[in-house]
């Protein structure tokens, strides 16, 4: 019989969304029941506002479901973006599954590669909201050598995809990546541990992520199934300094400091730390790379046909997880 957790939620968190996007996607719901509760085990807090749990009759997890850096000090437990091997404490893991199945990245036994291309219509999509210089840059470099499609508000030169595809969403979205060959999977920011549905989303859509985001993705997945621009790039193309000076921390993001003037300055200086870390990316080599796949279908297919998961094995939390509520 499986042992029962109660839990309280809090802060930009709820119980059915966490059950179903953390407890279900890691496999955690096979080994506990859970249920909301005024008295709880565990109080489980988001990093959205000022609503966080005073030490108590229970144990606090921190899960730090943004790219800044975790607050231990609030908390007996934490789960973040950062790698293990930067935040350096035990008590603390980094979150690779949310919201994501890893089950839906496991290519079948009867994974048809060339089928898959042969339907393909377009080159390479540029599906972004959010305007970001080096993403937009590499947009432009790739653009030099043929059209990339753009419905989002980010370098726009078409119409949307809303009315075009039927769905959730998400649906619509991968519906749309499917038609293509290569899809830019840019991460909003180049940090250790720092990875998105950007990426999933277009390997669940069959189209080749050209991804550049976390430089330890090769740590989870094969990256000889899509184009990982880190490869390709300059080893002192980001400022290493710049970029971990730049990363905001849980005080940067809480409402009760954003008017103050000193954390005003303190956010702003991170911004432009942000972005002057890249030294003026130079993308010709990945570039060149693509026009060789785009040109050469069996090479195309060669990364395709690859998993997309390293040694196509599931890596999750659920160990962690266990641990710690098997220590009630």
């Amino acid at each position: 019989m499986k042992h029962l957790i109660k839990l309280r939620f809090q802060n930009g968190l709820n119980f059915s969304d966490f059950k179903r996007d953390v407890f279900d996607v890691n496999g955690v719901s096979e080994l506990f029941n859970f249920e909301e509760a005024v008295h709880p085990d565990f109080v489980i807090f988001g990093p959205y506002g000022n609503d966080l749990p005073p030490k108590g009759n229970y144990k606090r997890i921190g899960y730090y479901c943004e790219n800044i850096k975790p607050d231990l000090s609030i908390c007996e437990y934490a789960f973040g973006v950062p790698r293990e091997e930067e935040v350096k404490n035990s008590r603390y893991t980094r979150i690779q599954w949310h919201g994501t199945r890893p089950e839906d990245l496991l290519k079948p036994v009867n994974y048809n590669a060339k089928k898959i291309l042969s339907q393909k219509t377009g080159f390479c999509n540029f599906l972004y909201s959010h305007r970001v210089p080096y993403r937009e840059e590499f947009f432009k470099q790739l653009s030099k050598y043929k059209k990339v499609d753009a419905p989002g508000k980010s370098m726009n030169n078409m119409g949307s995809i809303d009315k075009s595809y039927t769905g959730s969403m998400w649906e619509r979205k991968r519906r749309f990546l499917g038609e293509y060959k290569f899809t830019i999977a840019f991460e909003n920011d180049v940090y250790p541990g720092y990875q998105t549905e950007k990426l999933y989303d277009a390997m669940r859509a069959d189209s080749l992520p050209i991804y550049c985001g976390d430089p330890f993705v090769g740590d989870i997945f094969d990256t000889s199934s899509f184009i990982n621009v880190n490869d390709y790039m300059d080893k002192h193309w980001i400022n290493t300094k710049l970029s971990k000076f730049g990363l905001m921390d849980f005080e940067d993001i809480r409402p009760q400091y954003l008017n103050g003037p000193v954390h005003r300055i303190k956010r702003k200086l991170k911004s432009l730390a942000r972005e002057k870390k890249y030294r003026k990316p130079d993308f010709s080599a990945v570039i060149d790379r693509i026009i060789e796949l785009d040109n050469n279908p069996e090479l195309y297919l060669k990364y395709l046909s690859e998993p997309w998961l390293k040694n196509n094995v599931l890596q999750t939390s659920r160990e962690k997880w266990a641990g710690i509520f098997n220590n009630v």
